[in-house]
């Protein structure tokens, strides 16, 4: 931690971060109070920064008080975050307690001595945001202070902290769908019914019966007899046709014999 000594007023103007001519004026007037106070309190001017995360390098954001008044007094310093600021740890200080501290106001008190040439400091760890950044700093104390133009100060930085917008775009998303469910049926399903039943013999099945006929056609066997003609067709016509005749001609004789008779 820095600490400054100053050896005359022009000096403590530099280390308060730039106060006014009649802040001076005030300041080396002090000595010639004959009680009470002069506090004092400043913030530095500049800021070094992290551009990536915004986080103030070093021990943070700068600041110092102190009383140059004839009589020692109980300080109160409050430090607030008033734009694009935020206090991200405890305050580190030469001298007296940190009361309470958040990201947006610090409370430091400390008894300060009479006549006191030495400023104390404060460190504020912050980061920053934005492009332009607000600190208020107030000093106060339970003794008098004749002059109180330099018991507050307000400090604005134009630091650009805006975060860098990342140069590559996400990942896209697939775009390619699942792919879809088979909608074509199988190429063909069985269309005949089967030709024979269990245990046939499909080779006897096929197989024209004998040209001479068989045993199965006289009505005592299983097999369902042909609608079509065949070649013993003509025989069985010309058979069929002679038992007419004899038929005819047998009842004919029977009929001449019974009338001879009579």
């Amino acid at each position: 931690m820095n600490r400054s000594r100053l050896t005359s007023a022009t000096a403590s103007v530099a280390l308060l971060g730039g106060l006014a001519a009649t802040q001076l004026a005030g300041a080396a007037g002090a000595f010639a109070y004959d009680s009470g106070a002069e506090m004092n309190v400043g913030l530095t001017s500049s800021i070094l920064f992290d551009k990536n995360s915004g986080r103030v390098l070093g021990d943070g954001i700068g600041g110092n008080f102190g009383n140059h008044g004839p009589e020692a007094g109980k300080a109160t310093v409050t430090v607030t975050a008033v734009k694009n600021v935020r206090f991200t740890a405890k305050p580190k200080i030469d001298k007296g307690t940190v009361k309470s501290w958040n990201a947006k106001t610090v409370v430091i008190e400390a008894n300060l001595a009479a006549n006191g040439d030495e400023l104390e400091n404060m460190d504020l760890p912050a980061s920053l945001s934005g492009k332009k950044q607000t600190l208020r700093a107030e000093i106060k104390s339970d003794k008098p202070d004749p002059d109180t133009s330099n018991n507050t100060v307000t400090q604005t930085y134009s630091v650009d902290a805006t975060r860098p917008k990342p140069t590559g775009k996400p990942t896209a998303k697939p775009t390619q769908k699942p792919t879809a469910k088979p909608t074509a049926k199988p190429s063909h399903e069985p269309t005949g019914k089967p030709t024979s039943k269990p245990g046939d013999d499909s080779s006897e099945a096929n197989t024209p019966a004998p040209a001479g006929g068989s045993d199965k056609s006289n009505g005592s066997g299983g097999d369902l007899a042909e609608t079509g003609g065949g070649s013993n067709t003509p025989l069985l016509v010309g058979g069929a046709g002679a038992l007419v005749v004899i038929g005819g001609a047998a009842v004919f004789l029977a009929r001449r014999k019974k009338a001879g008779q009579n």
